[in-house]
Formats: structure tokens, C-alpha cells, sequence
């Protein structure tokens, strides 16, 4: 190939990558609006790490590329907006709690100013914690390093499918909801304790995305995900059951 030949074939496709990017930060936008206001620089960032995984074209994968960032956009963003603090902190996790300013009634019995201005005090307020972890360098490494291994794996709603056919929870949800420990615990307690267990599923999940693991297949879910939280959980049940027998035989 001669040199302008190749000159003006780079310049093609410069234009087209171009083309391309304009193209994802216009639907990006579109999408998300002004709840992630990222720069173009943050979104030229996300756009070449997760092109390089893209085997057709990014026109194609658009809608899955986009589901992505919405799916680390609730992982990270709605966590810190509802727990104050960094997303793979050891807290209770909240990656699937959306956030909603909508009451349980769409009637609306009387006006309350001070109501109001609390909700609109509430809005800014998540929106300065949006802002300000998008501005922090290492979060954001964590953003974009989750968005591109959430695109690559299995969707995380998987798990719900697969931990019922596994044998280590079956196990525990017979415990858990067996005639003995709701006797001694209680229906409430049991019913807390299982949420806590599926919570802890997911936000391992989005730690082991967020570290750069990919789970592109059910056994790696299995075995990174599922075994490793049953295994801790069904330490602590068995501690729990243990002190109780302890407690009922020095009375």
C-alpha cells in the first residue's frame, strides 16, 4: 500500500471511530440524561476500553453496552446514595434498591411546603453524590472496570435462577425455614437472615466485577459466587444455632 493510500485509509478510520463515539454519547444521553453527567473525556474512557470486546460493531451492541452501564450505574451509584459509603465496603448491600422519590399513593391529600422542600433538598443531594463520585479518579476506575466485565458476563439476575438448584442453599433454606429455628427465632428472623444471604450474593458478584473478574458462564457463578457466600453464611447459622443450644441448656 503506498503511504497516501494508507494515510487516507487511517483517516477513514478515525472518521468512523469518530462517527461511531458520537453515536454511543448521543444515546448515552438520551438514556441517562443528566443522572450521570459525564464529561466526554469519561465517556471517550468507557467507549475505547469496552470497544475492544465488541466483535460486531458498537451500532449492534448498543442497547447491551448501555445495559451495562445502567446495571453498574445501580451497583455503584444508588448504593452510595442510600448507604453513604463506598460500594464494596463490607455493609449490608443495596445494589438492587432503586431509588424513588414516588410514594406509595399518587393522591396527594394536602400540600406541605416544608415536605417539598425536603424532597427537593433530598434530589439535589443525590445528585451532588452522583456528581462527586464520577469526579473521584479511583472510583470511576471502579465504574468503568465494572461497566466492561458486566458486559462480558452473565447478567446478574442469573443468580436467582441458579441458586435454587444448589445443593448448599437448599440445604440452608431447610434450615432456615425448618419447624426448629422458626420455633426459636421466628418467621421474621428467617425471613431477614435469607434477604441478607441474597444480598450478599449479589454484592460479591459486583465486587468480583468490579476487581476485573469476568462470570461469563453459570459454573463460574457457582464457584466464585454462590459457594464462597454459602459457605461464610452457613458458618454463621451454624454459630447462631450452636449459642442457642447453649443458651437452652444452662437455663
Amino acid at each position: 500500500m503506498k503511504i497516501k493510500d494508507k494515510v487516507l485509509s487511517n483517516s477513514k478510520d478515525f472518521k468512523s471511530a469518530d462517527k461511531s463515539f458520537e453515536a454511543f454519547k448521543k444515546r448515552f444521553h438520551t438514556i441517562f440524561g443528566d443522572r450521570l453527567d459525564m464529561t466526554d473525556q469519561q465517556l471517550r474512557q468507557i467507549y475505547d476500553e469496552i470497544s475492544s470486546y465488541i466483535e460486531t460493531s458498537i451500532y449492534a451492541e448498543m442497547e447491551d453496552v448501555l445495559s451495562a452501564i445502567r446495571n453498574t450505574y445501580h451497583a455503584h451509584i444508588n448504593w452510595v446514595i442510600e448507604g453513604g459509603a463506598n460500594p464494596f465496603e463490607k455493609h449490608p448491600y443495596q445494589s438492587d434498591k432503586q431509588t424513588s422519590d414516588r410514594t406509595l399513593s399518587s393522591h396527594k391529600p394536602f400540600s406541605n411546603p416544608e415536605m417539598e422542600e425536603h424532597q427537593c433538598k433530598r434530589k439535589l443531594s443525590k445528585y451532588d453524590a452522583i456528581q462527586r463520585y464520577m469526579r473521584d479518579e479511583k472510583s470511576f476506575r471502579l465504574f468503568v472496570t465494572h461497566v466492561v466485565t458486566n458486559y462480558q458476563s452473565l447478567p446478574k439476575q442469573r443468580i436467582n435462577v441458579l441458586v435454587f438448584k444448589h445443593e448448599g442453599y437448599q440445604h440452608l433454606e431447610l434450615t432456615l425455614f425448618g419447624e426448629s429455628f422458626i420455633q426459636q427465632y421466628g418467621f421474621r428472623t428467617a425471613y431477614h437472615l435469607h434477604n441478607e444471604l441474597m444480598h450478599a450474593f449479589h454484592k460479591t458478584f459486583d465486587d468480583l466485577l468490579a476487581k476485573g473478574t469476568v462470570l461469563k458462564s453459570e459454573q463460574a457463578i457457582q464457584e466464585q459466587v454462590l459457594a464462597p457466600v454459602l459457605k461464610r453464611f452457613d458458618a454463621k447459622l451454624a454459630a447462631k444455632v450452636g449459642e442457642a443450644h447453649e443458651q437452652a441448656e444452662s437455663l
